[in-house]
């Protein structure tokens, strides 16, 4: 088979570097990477093959243009958008990389923001049955402790613990729209999730999170437990969710308390994942080309553990294509 043209965007943030890797892994096919990010100092530029520095994806016109023009120049064949704030962007644009004939596999964007609205996303879990850390509309009249976290937001971003009066009124007072929900407290839990395109789940692979930094983890191990799979294929069936994607729960007292929703890539733990069995951007690549995808390549081996240390690129000729 011809040479693979992938496009790795935002290729600063984890989980675009944690695609690259798991891509660099795979021997079945000759993939050939292609990275962007604004910052000519993000890891994933030197970790791909060829790079570009694009233009800020608030300038939403200018950083498609951008990203077509690198598409039709390489003849790529599958884009992975790995940014948050991008995804429904690149959602949108999606018949227009079709034409291109570029392979996106995403949730479509109602989807993407219903499940990047905290509020609405626990509301619609709730409604599945599925055990929610109870939405506090009145914090003024809530025993302290309480758990607040951004509307609108991802990897722990503006999360906060609660736990007095003063910090309560700073949160209310303040012009940023926020969740605040009973603190619950207990082990933390992340299914990273594939969905086919009709959202069934073709893979879901729970791992404990032992230790986090900045919302990302940095110890793992992974888990098999059949009430999770369960809540992860309800949720993503109900939702509507195509892709990858990863889910967080916190157990206490035996029950699996759902936290939230995110339709992208995991930032931490996502190479625990891949090397427990998974390799989610390679099956994912697979099913946007039309690849079958064997039992034997998406396998969850419990109890493997995973600890996380920081490793240094270096650039001696700092240049971009």
């Amino acid at each position: 088979m011809d040479e693979i043209i992938v496009l790795v965007t935002s290729a600063g943030v984890s989980s675009a570097i944690n695609i690259i890797k798991s891509l660099k892994l795979q021997n079945e096919f000759k993939i050939s990477i292609i990275a962007t990010d604004l910052d000519e100092l993000a890891p994933g530029l030197h970790l791909a093959d060829h790079s570009y520095i694009s233009p800020p994806i608030s300038k939403t016109e200018e950083y498609l243009n951008f990203i077509y023009e690198i598409c039709e120049k390489h003849n790529v064949s599958v884009l992975y958008p790995c940014y948050s704030k991008e995804l429904a962007i690149i959602s949108r644009a999606k018949d227009d990389f079709n034409r291109l004939g570029v392979k996106v596999l995403l949730s479509s964007p109602d989807v993407i923001d219903l499940c990047n609205d905290k509020m609405s996303a626990s509301m619609k879990v709730e409604e599945l049955g599925i055990p929610v850390p109870k939405i506090i509309l009145n914090p003024n009249k809530f025993n302290l402790p309480l758990f607040s976290k951004p509307l609108e937001g991802s990897s722990s971003e503006g999360a906060t613990y609660v736990d007095n009066y003063l910090k309560l009124h700073y949160l209310l007072n303040s012009t940023e729209k926020r969740i605040y929900q009973e603190y619950v407290s207990g082990d933390e839990y992340t299914i990273d999730v594939l969905c086919s395109n009709d959202s069934d789940v073709l893979f879901s692979g729970p791992r404990k999170r032992i230790s986090t930094k900045s919302g990302q983890s940095v110890k793992g191990i992974t888990i098999n437990n059949d009430r999770l799979d369960d809540y992860v294929n309800s949720i993503c069936k109900s939702f509507g969710v195509v892709g990858v994607c990863n889910i967080q729960f916190i157990e206490r007292e035996e029950e699996f308390y759902f936290i939230e929703i995110n339709p992208r890539y995991a930032a931490g733990g996502l190479m625990l994942t891949v090397k427990a069995g998974a390799n989610l951007p390679l099956a994912a690549l697979k099913l946007m080309l039309g690849f079958n995808i064997d039992k034997s390549e998406l396998v969850h081996k419990p109890n493997i553990a995973m600890t996380r240390y920081w490793e240094e690129i270096i650039v001696e000729d700092l240049h971009e294509d």
